[in-house]
Protein backbone atom coordinates (compact mmCIF):
# COMPACT_ATOMS: atom_id res chain seq x y z
CA UNK A 1 0.00 0.00 0.00
CA UNK A 2 1.60 3.88 -0.66
CA UNK A 3 -0.77 6.49 -1.42
CA UNK A 4 -0.35 10.57 -1.08
CA UNK A 5 -2.37 11.80 1.92
CA UNK A 6 -3.65 15.29 2.01
CA UNK A 7 -4.98 17.09 4.90
CA UNK A 8 -8.55 18.66 3.84
CA UNK A 9 -8.61 21.04 7.67
CA UNK A 10 -4.98 21.86 6.40
CA UNK A 11 -5.62 22.99 2.96
CA UNK A 12 -8.87 24.67 4.79
CA UNK A 13 -5.95 26.75 7.29
CA UNK A 14 -4.01 27.52 4.28
CA UNK A 15 -7.29 29.23 2.23
CA UNK A 16 -8.09 31.09 5.63
CA UNK A 17 -4.73 32.60 5.37
CA UNK A 18 -4.67 33.64 1.84
CA UNK A 19 -8.50 35.18 2.37
CA UNK A 20 -7.27 37.01 5.40
CA UNK A 21 -4.36 38.55 2.77
CA UNK A 22 -6.51 39.03 0.11
CA UNK A 23 -9.30 41.00 2.05
CA UNK A 24 -12.06 41.82 -0.90
CA UNK A 25 -10.11 40.63 -3.87
CA UNK A 26 -11.34 37.43 -5.69
CA UNK A 27 -9.28 34.38 -5.08
CA UNK A 28 -8.30 32.39 -8.26
CA UNK A 29 -6.84 29.46 -7.97
CA UNK A 30 -4.04 28.18 -10.09
CA UNK A 31 -5.15 24.34 -10.39
CA UNK A 32 -1.46 23.91 -12.72
CA UNK A 33 0.12 20.49 -12.27
CA UNK A 34 -2.73 18.23 -12.15
CA UNK A 35 -4.34 20.46 -9.50
CA UNK A 36 -1.20 21.53 -7.33
CA UNK A 37 -0.64 17.78 -7.66
CA UNK A 38 -3.63 16.75 -5.61
CA UNK A 39 -6.19 15.90 -8.74
CA UNK A 40 -7.42 18.50 -10.98
CA UNK A 41 -11.06 17.66 -10.28
CA UNK A 42 -10.42 16.77 -6.21
CA UNK A 43 -9.02 19.66 -5.93
CA UNK A 44 -11.53 21.71 -7.91
CA UNK A 45 -14.62 20.15 -5.48
CA UNK A 46 -12.50 20.87 -2.49
CA UNK A 47 -12.79 24.49 -3.56
CA UNK A 48 -16.11 24.94 -5.00
CA UNK A 49 -16.77 23.30 -1.62
CA UNK A 50 -15.03 26.46 0.08
CA UNK A 51 -16.63 28.57 -1.77
CA UNK A 52 -13.78 29.47 -4.40
CA UNK A 53 -14.94 29.31 -8.11
CA UNK A 54 -12.39 31.52 -9.88
CA UNK A 55 -9.72 28.81 -11.15
CA UNK A 56 -6.55 29.50 -13.35
CA UNK A 57 -4.79 26.30 -15.60
CA UNK A 58 -2.16 26.19 -17.97
CA UNK A 59 -3.09 23.03 -20.21
CA UNK A 60 -6.47 23.33 -22.51
CA UNK A 61 -6.98 19.90 -21.39
CA UNK A 62 -7.42 21.30 -17.72
CA UNK A 63 -9.86 23.42 -19.23
CA UNK A 64 -12.07 20.88 -21.07
CA UNK A 65 -11.64 18.47 -18.12
CA UNK A 66 -12.75 20.76 -15.89
CA UNK A 67 -16.25 21.72 -18.32
CA UNK A 68 -16.11 18.18 -18.63
CA UNK A 69 -16.34 17.25 -15.22
CA UNK A 70 -19.29 19.27 -14.58
CA UNK A 71 -17.25 22.68 -13.38
CA UNK A 72 -20.35 24.91 -15.67
CA UNK A 73 -20.32 27.68 -13.51
CA UNK A 74 -16.66 28.62 -12.59
CA UNK A 75 -14.36 31.16 -14.04
CA UNK A 76 -11.44 29.66 -16.11
CA UNK A 77 -8.61 31.44 -17.31
CA UNK A 78 -6.23 30.10 -19.48
CA UNK A 79 -2.44 31.39 -18.07
CA UNK A 80 -0.95 31.17 -21.75
CA UNK A 81 -1.16 33.61 -24.19
CA UNK A 82 -1.51 31.28 -27.18
CA UNK A 83 -1.85 31.21 -31.02
CA UNK A 84 -2.43 27.99 -32.29
CA UNK A 85 -5.70 28.02 -33.77
CA UNK A 86 -6.31 24.70 -32.73
CA UNK A 87 -5.89 25.95 -28.85
CA UNK A 88 -8.02 29.27 -29.59
CA UNK A 89 -10.88 26.89 -30.97
CA UNK A 90 -10.93 24.24 -28.48
CA UNK A 91 -10.87 26.87 -25.12
CA UNK A 92 -13.60 29.02 -27.06
CA UNK A 93 -16.05 26.19 -27.27
CA UNK A 94 -15.46 25.41 -23.79
CA UNK A 95 -16.16 29.48 -22.39
CA UNK A 96 -12.24 30.06 -21.39
CA UNK A 97 -10.84 33.17 -20.81
CA UNK A 98 -7.90 34.05 -22.99
CA UNK A 99 -4.76 35.51 -22.38
CA UNK A 100 -3.05 37.95 -24.54
CA UNK A 101 0.62 38.43 -24.02
CA UNK A 102 2.05 39.41 -27.51
CA UNK A 103 0.46 41.04 -30.84
CA UNK A 104 0.40 37.84 -32.14
CA UNK A 105 -1.77 36.11 -29.64
CA UNK A 106 -4.06 39.18 -30.39
CA UNK A 107 -4.50 39.00 -33.96
CA UNK A 108 -4.78 35.40 -33.42
CA UNK A 109 -8.20 35.41 -31.17
CA UNK A 110 -9.54 38.44 -32.70
CA UNK A 111 -9.64 36.62 -36.13
CA UNK A 112 -11.05 33.43 -35.11
CA UNK A 113 -13.73 35.82 -32.83
CA UNK A 114 -14.76 37.21 -36.37
CA UNK A 115 -14.51 33.87 -38.23
CA UNK A 116 -16.93 32.73 -35.33
CA UNK A 117 -19.16 36.17 -35.29
CA UNK A 118 -18.27 36.39 -31.43
CA UNK A 119 -16.53 37.98 -28.96
CA UNK A 120 -13.93 36.10 -27.02
CA UNK A 121 -13.08 37.34 -23.32
CA UNK A 122 -9.79 37.66 -22.39
CA UNK A 123 -7.16 39.47 -19.66
CA UNK A 124 -3.77 40.91 -20.48
CA UNK A 125 -0.48 39.49 -19.52
CA UNK A 126 2.46 41.77 -18.40
CA UNK A 127 5.53 40.14 -18.11
CA UNK A 128 6.96 42.15 -15.18
CA UNK A 129 10.45 40.35 -14.99
CA UNK A 130 9.35 36.15 -15.10
CA UNK A 131 10.41 36.10 -18.95
CA UNK A 132 7.90 34.28 -19.75
CA UNK A 133 4.77 35.09 -21.29
CA UNK A 134 3.34 38.54 -21.33
CA UNK A 135 3.87 42.20 -23.00
CA UNK A 136 6.85 44.39 -21.45
CA UNK A 137 4.81 46.95 -18.97
CA UNK A 138 6.63 49.56 -21.82
CA UNK A 139 4.42 48.55 -24.29
CA UNK A 140 1.19 50.07 -23.30
CA UNK A 141 0.77 50.92 -27.24
CA UNK A 142 0.64 47.57 -28.15
CA UNK A 143 -2.02 47.11 -25.85
CA UNK A 144 -4.18 49.50 -26.27
CA UNK A 145 -3.75 48.84 -30.05
CA UNK A 146 -6.17 45.43 -28.52
CA UNK A 147 -8.66 47.40 -26.88
CA UNK A 148 -9.20 49.77 -30.30
CA UNK A 149 -8.51 48.06 -33.12
CA UNK A 150 -9.78 44.13 -32.14
CA UNK A 151 -13.71 43.89 -31.88
CA UNK A 152 -13.18 40.44 -31.56
CA UNK A 153 -11.87 40.55 -27.86
CA UNK A 154 -13.29 41.66 -25.21
CA UNK A 155 -10.36 42.76 -22.39
CA UNK A 156 -12.33 42.27 -18.93
CA UNK A 157 -8.89 42.84 -17.18
CA UNK A 158 -4.88 42.54 -16.95
CA UNK A 159 -2.19 40.76 -14.87
CA UNK A 160 1.00 39.62 -14.45
CA UNK A 161 2.87 36.90 -12.54
CA UNK A 162 6.48 37.63 -10.20
CA UNK A 163 9.71 36.66 -9.80
CA UNK A 164 11.94 36.79 -6.87
CA UNK A 165 9.67 37.77 -4.54
CA UNK A 166 11.95 36.49 -1.77
CA UNK A 167 12.82 40.28 -2.06
CA UNK A 168 10.56 42.60 -0.72
CA UNK A 169 11.96 44.99 -2.71
CA UNK A 170 12.10 42.57 -5.84
CA UNK A 171 8.64 42.25 -5.18
CA UNK A 172 7.83 45.93 -4.95
CA UNK A 173 9.61 46.99 -8.10
CA UNK A 174 7.55 44.36 -10.38
CA UNK A 175 4.39 45.57 -8.79
CA UNK A 176 5.09 49.17 -9.24
CA UNK A 177 5.78 48.17 -13.07
CA UNK A 178 2.70 46.93 -13.61
CA UNK A 179 0.51 49.18 -12.04
CA UNK A 180 2.62 51.80 -13.66
CA UNK A 181 1.27 50.26 -17.70
CA UNK A 182 -1.97 50.39 -15.33
CA UNK A 183 -2.06 53.70 -14.76
CA UNK A 184 -1.02 54.62 -18.36
CA UNK A 185 -4.13 52.53 -19.92
CA UNK A 186 -5.78 54.19 -17.87
CA UNK A 187 -5.09 57.88 -18.69
CA UNK A 188 -6.01 56.84 -21.98
CA UNK A 189 -9.47 56.04 -21.25
CA UNK A 190 -9.38 52.67 -20.97
CA UNK A 191 -11.09 50.68 -18.40
CA UNK A 192 -8.57 48.66 -16.78
CA UNK A 193 -11.46 45.64 -15.41
CA UNK A 194 -9.82 43.29 -12.70
CA UNK A 195 -6.31 43.83 -11.65
CA UNK A 196 -4.53 40.62 -10.71
CA UNK A 197 -0.66 40.76 -9.54
CA UNK A 198 -0.04 39.61 -6.12
CA UNK A 199 0.69 35.47 -6.28
CA UNK A 200 1.58 33.01 -3.36
CA UNK A 201 4.57 34.46 -2.36
CA UNK A 202 4.01 38.31 -2.86
CA UNK A 203 0.55 38.34 -1.07
CA UNK A 204 2.26 37.78 1.71
CA UNK A 205 4.48 40.45 1.28
CA UNK A 206 3.16 43.23 -0.32
CA UNK A 207 -0.58 45.37 0.47
CA UNK A 208 -3.30 43.96 -1.89
CA UNK A 209 -3.64 47.88 -2.47
CA UNK A 210 -6.09 48.16 -6.20
CA UNK A 211 -6.19 44.30 -6.70
CA UNK A 212 -9.44 42.82 -7.28
CA UNK A 213 -7.79 39.31 -7.49
CA UNK A 214 -4.72 37.67 -6.26
CA UNK A 215 -3.50 33.97 -7.60
CA UNK A 216 -2.42 31.12 -5.17
CA UNK A 217 -1.65 27.94 -5.73
CA UNK A 218 1.81 27.03 -3.93
CA UNK A 219 0.32 28.90 -1.16
CA UNK A 220 -2.77 26.28 -0.60
CA UNK A 221 -0.75 23.80 0.01
CA UNK A 222 1.49 25.69 2.13
CA UNK A 223 4.92 25.00 -0.40
CA UNK A 224 5.95 28.37 -1.10
CA UNK A 225 9.41 29.69 -1.78
CA UNK A 226 9.36 32.05 1.11
CA UNK A 227 12.04 31.39 3.92
CA UNK A 228 8.99 32.54 6.72
CA UNK A 229 5.93 30.28 7.14
CA UNK A 230 3.23 33.20 6.47
CA UNK A 231 1.13 31.03 8.97
CA UNK A 232 0.89 28.28 6.10
CA UNK A 233 1.30 24.58 7.19
CA UNK A 234 2.68 21.99 4.58
CA UNK A 235 0.44 19.47 2.75
CA UNK A 236 1.25 16.34 1.33
CA UNK A 237 3.01 13.16 2.74
CA UNK A 238 3.23 9.77 1.42
CA UNK A 239 2.17 6.21 3.40
CA UNK A 240 3.68 2.95 2.87
CA UNK A 241 3.77 -0.20 3.50
CA UNK A 242 6.83 -1.88 4.61
CA UNK A 243 7.50 -4.75 2.98
CA UNK A 244 10.82 -7.16 3.51
CA UNK A 245 12.66 -6.54 6.19
CA UNK A 246 15.64 -8.40 7.13
CA UNK A 247 19.03 -8.21 9.36
CA UNK A 248 22.25 -7.55 7.27
CA UNK A 249 25.47 -8.18 7.97
CA UNK A 250 28.40 -5.63 8.03
CA UNK A 251 29.98 -5.25 4.45
CA UNK A 252 27.13 -5.46 2.74
CA UNK A 253 26.43 -3.19 -0.17
CA UNK A 254 23.08 -1.04 0.30
CA UNK A 255 21.41 0.49 -2.64
CA UNK A 256 22.27 1.71 -6.28
CA UNK A 257 25.17 2.63 -7.83
CA UNK A 258 28.08 2.53 -5.78
CA UNK A 259 25.77 1.75 -2.87
CA UNK A 260 26.27 2.31 0.78
CA UNK A 261 28.75 -0.55 2.45
CA UNK A 262 27.43 -1.44 5.92
CA UNK A 263 29.94 -0.52 8.47
CA UNK A 264 27.80 -2.80 11.20
CA UNK A 265 25.08 -5.64 11.38
CA UNK A 266 21.89 -3.35 10.66
CA UNK A 267 17.66 -4.29 10.31
CA UNK A 268 16.75 -2.89 7.36
CA UNK A 269 13.46 -2.15 5.93
CA UNK A 270 12.35 -2.38 1.96
CA UNK A 271 9.65 0.44 0.58
CA UNK A 272 8.07 0.11 -2.48
CA UNK A 273 8.54 4.04 -3.94
CA UNK A 274 11.65 5.23 -5.59
CA UNK A 275 12.71 7.98 -7.65
CA UNK A 276 10.18 7.24 -10.03
CA UNK A 277 7.34 7.98 -8.17
CA UNK A 278 9.52 11.33 -7.50
CA UNK A 279 11.64 10.62 -3.88
CA UNK A 280 14.30 12.06 -3.55
CA UNK A 281 14.38 14.20 -6.86
CA UNK A 282 15.97 17.89 -6.46
CA UNK A 283 14.27 20.73 -8.43
CA UNK A 284 17.13 22.86 -10.00
CA UNK A 285 15.57 25.89 -7.35
CA UNK A 286 16.61 23.20 -4.37
CA UNK A 287 19.75 22.36 -6.72
CA UNK A 288 21.16 25.89 -6.51
CA UNK A 289 20.62 25.69 -2.44
CA UNK A 290 23.17 22.64 -2.00
CA UNK A 291 25.56 24.47 -0.41
CA UNK A 292 23.83 25.50 2.24
CA UNK A 293 21.75 22.16 2.84
CA UNK A 294 25.37 20.60 3.59
CA UNK A 295 26.47 23.47 5.82
CA UNK A 296 23.14 22.73 7.92
CA UNK A 297 24.27 18.85 7.69
CA UNK A 298 21.23 17.80 5.35
CA UNK A 299 21.72 14.62 4.18
CA UNK A 300 22.30 14.83 0.24
CA UNK A 301 23.54 11.83 -2.08
CA UNK A 302 26.25 12.10 -4.26
CA UNK A 303 23.99 12.75 -7.08
CA UNK A 304 22.43 15.26 -5.50
CA UNK A 305 19.38 13.48 -4.62
CA UNK A 306 17.69 15.07 -1.46
CA UNK A 307 16.19 11.91 0.77
CA UNK A 308 13.03 13.30 2.30
CA UNK A 309 12.46 13.17 5.96
CA UNK A 310 10.73 9.69 6.94
CA UNK A 311 9.16 8.45 9.75
CA UNK A 312 8.42 5.16 11.15
CA UNK A 313 6.54 4.71 14.35
CA UNK A 314 6.80 8.55 15.01
CA UNK A 315 10.83 8.03 15.11
CA UNK A 316 12.64 9.23 12.09
CA UNK A 317 14.81 6.37 9.68
CA UNK A 318 17.21 7.37 8.01
CA UNK A 319 17.62 6.42 4.06
CA UNK A 320 20.26 4.04 3.49
CA UNK A 321 22.40 4.61 0.00
CA UNK A 322 20.93 5.41 -3.02
CA UNK A 323 16.90 5.71 -4.05
CA UNK A 324 16.02 3.09 -6.42
CA UNK A 325 13.65 3.89 -9.40
CA UNK A 326 11.11 1.86 -7.32
CA UNK A 327 12.86 0.94 -3.94
CA UNK A 328 14.27 2.56 -1.46
CA UNK A 329 16.04 1.25 1.88
CA UNK A 330 15.31 1.93 5.32
CA UNK A 331 17.83 1.71 8.49
CA UNK A 332 15.42 0.63 11.20
CA UNK A 333 17.88 -0.79 13.93
CA UNK A 334 16.48 1.33 16.55
CA UNK A 335 13.05 1.28 15.58
CA UNK A 336 9.84 -0.77 16.24
CA UNK A 337 8.28 -2.04 13.57
CA UNK A 338 7.00 -5.26 11.55
CA UNK A 339 6.00 -5.76 8.27
CA UNK A 340 2.61 -4.13 6.49
CA UNK A 341 3.59 -0.99 9.65
CA UNK A 342 3.23 2.29 7.87
CA UNK A 343 6.18 4.47 6.89
CA UNK A 344 5.35 8.48 6.69
CA UNK A 345 7.04 10.39 4.31
CA UNK A 346 7.17 14.57 4.02
CA UNK A 347 6.20 15.28 0.33
CA UNK A 348 5.16 18.20 -2.02
CA UNK A 349 2.08 16.70 -3.69
CA UNK A 350 3.44 18.19 -7.30
CA UNK A 351 7.06 16.02 -6.84
CA UNK A 352 4.77 12.98 -6.48
CA UNK A 353 4.05 10.57 -9.60
CA UNK A 354 1.69 7.34 -10.14
CA UNK A 355 0.38 7.43 -6.47
CA UNK A 356 -3.40 7.53 -5.90
CA UNK A 357 -4.12 10.37 -4.11
CA UNK A 358 -6.67 10.76 -0.70
CA UNK A 359 -7.86 13.82 0.92
CA UNK A 360 -8.91 13.33 4.38
CA UNK A 361 -10.35 15.02 7.21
Amino acid sequence: MKTLVADKNALRLNLSEVRSRAGNAEIVADLSADGQGLGLLRMARFLVEEGVEHFAVTEVRDAVALRKGGFQQVHILMLRSITDLRELQELMDYSVTFTIGSNEAGIALNGLAGELHTVAEARIRIDTGLGQYGFLPSETDKMLNLYRHMPGIAITGMYTRMSGVNLKSAAEAQYQAFMGAAETLRGQGVELGSLMALDSCSLFRLEVGEQNAVLVGSALIGRTPLKTGAGLVKVGSIEASLEEIKWLPEGTVVGLGKGKALKKPTRVAVLDLGWANGIGILRRSTRQELPLLKRLKVFVTPDDRFEPVVKVGGKRVPILGQTGMTALTLDVTKCECAPNDLAILDADPRDVRFLPVEMRE
